[in-house]
Parts: C-alpha cells; sequence; structure tokens
C-alpha cells in the first residue's frame, strides 16, 4: 500500500476511534530569531487541534527510526491534549518503543495502526494508553 493511503487510512480509522476528523495541517513549531513562526505539517490534525500526531510507515530501518524522532521532536514544540506518533509497521513500533525510552517526551504516545486490518493499538510499556 502506498504512503499516502496508509495515512489516509490511518486518519480515517483514528476518527472514527476518536469521534473527530483528522486532516494534514500546519502549526506553529516555534519562532525564529525575528519573532517569525516557524511551522510544521503535521499528517493528523484535530478538527479543533486537541489531538496532533505523525505517522510513520515504511520497513524497521535506521533511517525510518531516526525521522520517527524528528517527528517527536516537533511533536514536543505544540501544544495539544493528545500527541501521537503513529506506526503502520509492527517491527518499526517495537523497535521505536524499545530505543527510544527517556528519548522522547512522556507526552507522546506511540501507538501501532495495523491499516489493513481492524483498528488495532498496542500499548507500549510505560506510555499511556489511548
Amino acid at each position: 500500500m502506498k504512503p499516502l493511503l496508509i495515512e489516509n487510512n490511518v486518519r480515517t480509522k483514528l476518527g472514527e476511534m476518536f469521534g473527530t476528523e483528522f486532516t494534514k495541517g500546519k502549526l506553529i513549531t516555534g519562532h525564529d530569531s525575528k519573532g517569525k513562526p516557524k511551522f510544521h505539517e503535521f499528517d493528523l490534525v484535530s478538527e479543533n487541534t486537541d489531538i496532533v500526531g505523525e505517522v510513520k510507515s515504511g520497513r524497521c530501518t535506521r533511517r525510518n527510526y531516526d525521522l520517527a524522532l524528528v517527528d517527536c521532536l516537533y511533536l514536543s514544540r505544540i501544544k495539544a491534549q493528545i500527541k501521537l506518533m503513529v506506526f503502520t509497521n509492527k517491527e518499526l513500533y517495537q523497535y521505536f518503543t524499545h530505543n527510544s525510552e527517556g528519548i522522547i517526551s512522556k507526552e507522546i504516545r506511540p501507538i501501532l495502526v495495523l491499516p489493513n486490518d481492524e483498528l488495532k493499538l498496542i500499548k507500549a510499556e510505560n506510555q499511556a494508553y489511548v
């Protein structure tokens, strides 16, 4: 399945779970030295911006792990009641949750959504459950 289709599938499934619609959205993640806002486009933004997340699909590689850490940096810079780091590959999810412990903000909830199955969320140890 192509990454764009996977993202759309995740948006739909999480939208059903949370009872809201998710879209891509640009949010302010900081300001430069002149006070100009800096933006980042997030994969999941709820209608009222209470829930924000990023989707990481693809194989379990060091590059995808590093990119997920960067996504978590952006998530840590915004205000939202729920911050999600969504994985669509079980091996990458397991690698990330094992290796990112103590690195990412405790506000960020890594979850696994398998795009071809019913919505499946797996709780990471020491992480809040969605």
